[in-house]
């Protein structure tokens, strides 16, 4: 017993236990369950598209096909949005979105952007060879598994049927492997167990299989995994830069302002103290200055916090933080959150996307009314700032809206700013928040 614990200890008797244990580990039975179903819903998703793509074509002269052919594409869309989560659950791949970004505009507009977009169409393949790889994992599935297991019930086939009648094959009624004694019923199980752990590791080898192709059809291509690279080292490159410019900022505010305080309050009680014995009454002036002095210090403190990262936000989150902004504003606002707490980065970034939003409304848009919309949309933050003012917003030309692109691209989101001369101005942006 020791030497096989012994054994079992060792580098090599780790592997071995690690090929031997495969039917027995959570993974091989997820990957089960998932190669089993995807003939299932390969088959459902024919049914859907056929249906809808027949009825969309024939119907297209009286404009009811258009209609018909829409719901059909976001319909394959949403089945692929599913099939992105099915098989990171399932199979443990995780698949990022591929789209590309819809504009703002008309809804006729975005449509001709989502019909264009190579991933829509990838999506459709998918869909359609889910069926016929559905149908090679089902058989292959099945018949490992169904071979293993009736062969590591050998015993209880040998107990339950009529002695020289059970067999585990029959070929024109020829039976081999027949169970007709004990030994050979133990030596099937045996078989058996060998068998189960073939199909394990087969069926291991088919989920990586399709992990792969969904990934490439599912997924992003090299271009555009290139692109976001490329996208996100210039906005690293960027956020380094804003960031020493911040410090600066901060170093120079610390310096003119609550340095500045400071010193004038240890002067103020420095005269104070000279003339506490000499002058009471003087001393008592200058104590008061000095206890105004500390209060505007602290104010001017809390400002320049407030301003790298508000309390209220890591403390009470989204809502709180959001509210306190509108209550500052000197415009009126509106605010609508919809959500609940959400990973400190997320909670950050668009606390600062609606503070720069009030501000370029309040300042430079002459808005009478500011909206500030706060909600999830599947797996994404959807932040929305809307103001009737003059419009012209540009993010190409002001700072302050090109360092907020780039806050919300190191979280790996996107912001959009549509802002026509003559308003409405929407600053919307998408973060990343897990699903």
């Amino acid at each position: 017993m020791a030497v096989g614990q012994a054994a079992a200890g060792t580098p090599g008797g780790r592997g071995i236990w690690r090929v031997l244990a495969a039917p027995l580990q959570p993974r091989t039975w997820t990957a089960t369950v998932y190669l089993l179903g995807a003939m299932f819903v390969g088959l459902t998703w024919h049914l859907v598209l056929a249906v809808g793509l027949t009825l969309g074509v024939g119907l297209v002269i009286v404009w009811v096909g258009v209609f018909v052919l829409a719901l059909t594409v976001l319909a394959w869309r949403g089945g692929a949005w599913l099939e992105r989560r099915w098989v990171r659950l399932m199979l443990g791949v995780q698949i990022p979105e591929p789209y590309r970004p819809l504009p703002a505009g008309s809804l006729w507009r975005r449509a001709r952007v989502l019909a264009a977009d190579p991933a829509t169409w990838k999506d459709l393949a998918y869909l359609v060879l889910l069926a016929p790889l559905g149908l090679v994992w089902f058989v292959v599935t099945t018949t490992l598994w169904g071979t293993g297991i009736l062969m590591l019930l050998g015993p209880v086939w040998y107990w339950i049927l009529p002695h020289g009648e059970a067999a585990l094959f029959s070929v024109d009624d020829r039976s081999y492997l027949a169970l007709d004694s004990l030994p050979v019923a133990l030596l099937a199980t045996v078989l058996g167990a060998g068998v189960c752990v073939a199909a394990a590791w087969a069926v291991r080898a088919m989920a990586a299989v399709h992990g792969v192709v969904a990934l490439a059809l599912l997924g992003p291509s090299e271009q555009q995994l290139q692109a976001r690279v490329e996208a996100l080292e210039a906005s690293r490159d960027r956020a380094v830069d804003s960031a020493e410019a911040e410090r600066r900022r901060i170093e120079r505010d610390l310096h003119d302002g609550a340095q500045q305080r400071l010193v004038a309050l240890a002067m103020d009680l420095g005269m104070a103290r000279a003339k506490l014995e000499s002058d009471p009454a003087a001393a008592t002036a200058l104590v008061g200055e000095a206890h105004e002095e500390a209060k505007r210090a602290l104010a001017e403190l809390r400002d320049l916090a407030r301003g790298i990262h508000p309390a209220v936000l890591a403390d009470r989150g989204l809502d709180a933080a959001i509210s306190a902004l509108a209550a500052r504003s000197p415009v009126p606002v509106g605010v609508e959150v919809a959500t609940g707490r959400l990973p400190g980065p997320v909670e950050s970034a668009a606390y600062f996307v609606v503070a720069e939003a009030l501000t370029n409304a309040a300042k430079h848009a002459g808005a009478a009314e500011i909206g500030v919309r706060i909600g999830r949309d599947r797996d994404l933050l959807v932040v929305e700032v809307t103001d009737d003012g003059a419009g012209g917003a540009d993010p190409a030309r002001g700072s302050g809206l090109r360092g907020l692109a780039d806050r919300v691209a190191a979280v790996d989101g996107r912001l959009t700013v549509t802002s026509p001369e003559g308003g409405p101005t929407v600053v919307r942006a998408e973060l990343p928040c897990g699903s």
